[in-house]
């Protein structure tokens, strides 16, 4: 992967993984009044069903950083970058059905930067791949 793209790479993966920490600690842990005050799209599911998200969304974003830093789990990285990316659709659409508008701007920027940061680690997969032949 060229300097370019690593740190197109890294301006991606920093932020998201702080903001799916917080996010996700949030879920697992913080009193369900606090996500409700929140908007979390959390709170429209089962107790438990809601922590395991908040649970799993740690879980990916610390892979997302170990793949930013260790480029032998670039396809780990692209698998989380997919579960977020895909757990801020589901998320958009919770948010949609409850008619909490002011949330999808939100949603729009994370599925977004996601998509892209998919694409770059799937990239550096492949060159890693290919460099192991």
């Amino acid at each position: 992967m060229n300097i370019p793209a690593l740190v197109a790479l890294a301006l991606l993966v920093i932020p998201i993984a702080a903001f799916s920490l917080f996010v996700g600690w949030n879920k697992a842990f913080a009193p369900l009044s606090v996500l409700a005050q929140h908007s979390a799209w959390t709170i429209h599911l089962p107790v438990v069903v809601g922590r395991a998200i908040g649970l799993l969304e740690l879980v990916a974003a610390a892979i997302l950083l170990i793949a930013l830093f260790v480029p032998r789990f670039s396809r780990a990285g692209m698998y989380a970058a997919i579960w977020i990316t895909l757990n801020n659709i589901v998320a958009a659409i919770v948010h949609v059905i409850f008619a909490e508008w002011h949330t999808l701007p939100q949603s729009a920027v994370v599925i977004t930067l996601c998509t892209i940061m998919v694409l770059l680690f799937a990239r550096r997969a492949r060159g890693i791949a290919t460099a192991g032949r």
